[in-house]
């Protein structure tokens, strides 16, 4: 995962509109974003709370280009940073996302288009170093079939920007077989399997339902007698709801202690789109991320 995030470095810094950076991770991911040559951070918010959350934390926050904002439009100014070509991406600070979110989606600011926004995050299995996606684990709730349909049209699409070429879907429920109506993720998962054979997502697999570690793990999917191009190899997973996508989140992280980079797809730009309570390591690898999707410089 280091090495395919840290091939950004080979790009041109972009400039990066950082909303409300009021926090330490935040800050500390700008400067080393900064030092690594991947971004200009434009900070957007007061610029007294900045200065001085750097000068705690020892941050040389004149290397950063502050943008000075009251308290009650500094989202709204964020957005019209990217609007007015002043800003290349977009990252959310010490603020929460519903309230990030809902002002990106007006459709004066030009970052919504006829896709739907989703989230998708990037993982490494430890043991075999293998790199792979999910989605959606922050932004899309509940999402029916057509709403799936979307998110993993974004999930590929994103896949393929990276340069995964033999991409491979796999549909997550519970069990691997389609039981309804107990089960609706299951469903879901065999209808997307159909639907994929009328070239709609381009040129990849997609199968399931798939428990998640007889999508990830082969010896998993041979115990099971599950087959096929995706089962034990799949790089992009698509989870059932935001709850299920959630966990698997905080298991990888908190528990395991592993890497971890989410980036909102779908706009017009990639969106950063931390938690508040993630450390300076996961945000500055969003950044990276976000960045190589952006395949400008």
């Amino acid at each position: 995962m280091t090495e395919v995030l840290d091939s950004c470095r080979r790009l041109q810094p972009l400039r990066l509109a950082v909303s409300r950076p009021y926090d330490a991770a935040t800050l500390i991911s700008m400067e080393r974003a900064c030092s690594m040559g991947i971004v200009h951070p434009l900070l957007v918010g007061k610029k007294g709370l900045i200065v001085e959350k750097s000068n705690q934390l020892d941050i040389g926050y004149k290397r950063f280009e502050i943008v000075d904002t009251e308290e009650d439009s500094i989202l709204e100014a964020t957005a019209s940073l990217f609007h007015d070509r002043e800003a290349d991406f977009i990252m959310k600070g010490f603020v929460g996302t519903g309230a990030f979110i809902q002002v990106l989606l007006d459709p004066k600011w030009r970052i919504r288009t006829e896709d739907i926004l989703s989230h998708v995050g990037m993982f490494e299995i430890p043991h075999t170093g293998r790199v792979f996606l999910m989605s959606d684990a922050a932004l899309n709730i509940l999402p029916n079939f057509s709403r799936k349909m979307e998110i993993v049209k974004n999930a590929v699409h994103t896949a393929a920007s990276l340069g995964i070429r033999k991409i491979r879907v796999a549909m997550l429920a519970a069990v691997e077989k389609v039981k309804l109506p107990a089960m609706p993720a299951t469903r879901d998962a065999f209808l997307m399997k159909k639907f994929a054979t009328t070239g709609y997502f381009g040129r990849c697999d997609i199968d399931g339902p798939f428990a998640f570690d007889n999508a990830l793990d082969t010896e998993k999917a041979d115990t099971k007698g599950i087959s096929g191009r995706v089962a034990g190899r799949a790089n992009v997973l698509i989870v059932p709801n935001i709850e299920t996508g959630n966990v698997i989140w905080k298991s990888i992280t908190v528990l395991n202690q592993q890497e971890a980079a989410g980036v909102v797809v779908g706009g017009s730009c990639p969106i950063v789109l931390p938690s508040r309570s993630d450390d300076w390591e996961t945000k500055l690898r969003s950044v990276q991320f976000a960045r190589l999707l952006l395949k400008k410089g």
